[in-house]
């Protein structure tokens, strides 16, 4: 039987001592606060990272640390947040901060990880997210892995003195099943 929290890269933990310190030190790697916040980009200390994740009894909110199969080491975090279980969705948010843990498929693992414990394990139907338009290689990593443009909230973002969009996603438990197989034979 599979660990629900096991992907082929990556598998996801609690907060352990030092990550809450980590990851206030790498939110400062370039372009990540830019597009975690779709407002003014407010740095966080340890402490506010060790309350995002404090709530572990929490039904709706599910925060988990990223880390390395090979080396058990830490890439970052994911989150299912939002959770209504009458509707059976979630809001996910996901963060590699470290620049060069990116385009190494840590990213589609932790999301094929998450989907896999919101859809698996959860019961969910769908996921959704929220992504700045100009954050190319994420929305590579969402469509990548079954997310579907659902809406555009035309010049939501200003950045370096121009507007930009904010795309809504989202994923079906149905559609994510069919590119996981898709992605499994190939």
């Amino acid at each position: 039987m599979k660990d629900v929290v096991q992907g082929n890269w990556v598998h996801l933990t609690e907060m352990r001592d030092g990550d809450a310190e980590w990851l206030q030190d790498t939110q400062w790697e370039p372009g990540l606060l830019r597009n975690l916040s779709a407002d003014a980009c407010h740095p966080w200390t340890a402490a506010e990272y060790s309350e995002l994740a404090a709530e572990p009894d929490s039904n709706e909110h599910f925060f988990f640390m990223v880390r390395a199969n090979a080396d058990d080491g830490l890439l970052g975090w994911v989150m299912l947040d939002d959770v209504y279980f009458k509707n059976r969705r979630a809001t996910l948010g996901i963060a590699l901060p470290v620049a060069s843990d990116r385009g190494q498929g840590y990213g589609e693992d932790t999301l094929n990880t998450i989907l896999s414990f919101a859809f698996n394990e959860l019961g969910l139907h769908k996921v959704t997210l929220e992504v700045n338009a100009n954050n190319e290689a994420a929305i590579h990593a969402y469509e990548a892995v079954g997310f579907v443009r659902e809406g555009v909230n035309r010049e939501a973002v200003f950045q370096d003195g121009q507007w930009l969009d904010l795309y809504a996603y989202g994923v079906l438990a149905s559609e994510w099943v069919s590119v996981s197989r898709e992605t499994k034979r190939a």
